[in-house]
């Protein structure tokens, strides 16, 4: 569909833009040809005038410049004086093309035979001599003796071969120029399209990576359920409250995947007081039946001292451990144990998911969380689209959060969240 969308997008304006091209090559070719042709009539009218002034000047004729004029202006001439032509040695086989044409001249109302009483002149820019198209011109000039008549004519082969060799090289230039036009207007189209094809494929894989999401708030209430058969009344009721907590955050899932895919907008939630440490132990502790499922052991690390209270949109900030988890324990090497810090820095909260599994490479470590972005060790796992990350990147922004990503001392990935205190 988006194929033939671009193939008529490329016709469309190929046809515009190339009619446009098309109509300012003839303009500009028919403007070339008429000035080209007006400026070789006008010199073959200068030479013309040369001509007649010089044999009215000097009432002779130079052969040698004669052979000379009409070699190097490609004309030919013809004399006569008081009606007689002249036969000058070198011009020869001139008279019967004059004579032709002095009878065209005499049908166009130029009398060659008749003496003139002040200089008479004719141009006829298409005539016909010897069956070639000529241009030809006559002047009539009185002289103290008669008078002198003087055709001259110019073979017009020579300038149309001229033209027509401008116009083939017009035309194919016009045609370049089409052919280019054409393959910028594909790029162009494709380049429009580009966009609805990228949305339509992320469409694609937003559905996909929706159902990955979903799974891991279900995996955990799974998880918690199994347990609870296991557990005495007051333990059982510790982890209903736990997985009452996880059934809301999948709640909140649903909301933010809305959001990602522009299907809505939701409110964050209210920020809250809260420890770090408290909200660290609840976060292992929920996640810890879905570690010992995937064989990774998880392991809390708190500091020595009590943290500080902060103030959070809890809701967001568990959310994101729970992405940060998950992909920990989806990525982390069997039997190696994930680990759940959280320490106090300069002016702020950090909380940190460590695993020890094949890690993020420095030059990656930016595109991690943007949307469907996956490692290439992950292409494999067509159930995964880097969606989770995404989510906790846009989670952090809506709620003033800070995240990254590190390397783990001895390798694997340490992905931190951070609040301000």
């Amino acid at each position: 569909m988006l194929g033939r969308l671009r193939r008529q997008l490329t016709v469309l304006a190929a046809l515009l833009t190339g009619g446009v091209v098309l109509a300012v090559a003839a303009a500009t070719f028919w403007l070339t040809g008429r000035l080209y042709t007006a400026q070789r009539q006008a010199s073959f009218e200068a030479v013309v005038s040369d001509l007649s002034g010089q044999w009215l000047r000097t009432g002779t004729l130079d052969l040698e410049q004669l052979r000379q004029t009409a070699q190097r202006s490609g004309i030919g001439l013809y004399f006569e004086e008081n009606g007689a032509p002249l036969r000058l040695s070198g011009l020869a086989g001139t008279a019967g093309t004059g004579s032709e044409l002095c009878a065209q001249l005499d049908r166009q109302g130029f009398d060659c035979k008749a003496s003139p009483s002040q200089s008479e002149s004719i141009l006829l820019p298409h005539a016909t001599a010897d069956g070639q198209a000529v241009r030809a011109a006559a002047r009539k000039q009185p002289t103290e003796n008669g008078w002198h008549l003087l055709v001259v004519w110019q073979l017009l082969a020579a300038e149309r071969r001229t033209l027509a060799l401008a116009g083939a090289g017009f035309g194919c230039v016009a045609l370049a120029g089409v052919a280019l036009v054409t393959a910028v207007c594909w790029v162009v189209a494709g380049r429009a399209i580009r966009p609805v094809k990228q949305a339509m494929q992320s469409q694609k894989d937003f559905v996909r990576a929706a159902g990955h999401e979903l799974r891991t708030p279900l995996g955990v209430l799974r998880a918690g359920l199994a347990v609870l058969e296991k557990e005495d009344a007051a333990a059982a009721r510790r982890h209903i409250g736990l997985l009452d907590a996880e059934a809301a955050r999948m709640g909140r899932l649903i909301d933010q995947l809305l959001i990602l895919s522009g299907g809505g907008m939701v409110q964050s939630s209210r920020p809250q007081l809260l420890e770090p440490d408290t909200l660290l132990l609840d976060t292992a502790e929920a996640w810890e039946p879905a570690a010992r499922q995937t064989g990774r052991p998880l392991r809390c690390d708190l500091p020595p001292c009590a943290l500080p209270a902060v103030t959070v949109c809890r809701e967001e900030l568990c959310q994101i451990l729970a992405i940060f988890l998950d992909n920990a324990l989806r990525y982390a090497p069997p039997g190696t144990a994930v680990e759940l810090r959280c320490r106090a820095e300069t002016g702020r909260i950090v909380w940190t998911v460590a695993d020890h599994g094949p890690g993020i490479p420095p030059p990656v470590r930016e595109k991690v969380f943007r949307r469907f972005w996956r490692a290439e060790e992950s292409r494999a796992d067509r159930r995964h689209f880097g969606l989770g990350l995404s989510v906790a990147a846009e989670l952090a922004a809506r709620c003033g959060l800070a995240l990254g990503v590190d390397e783990t001392p001895g390798g694997g990935a340490s992905f931190w969240v951070s609040a301000k205190l």
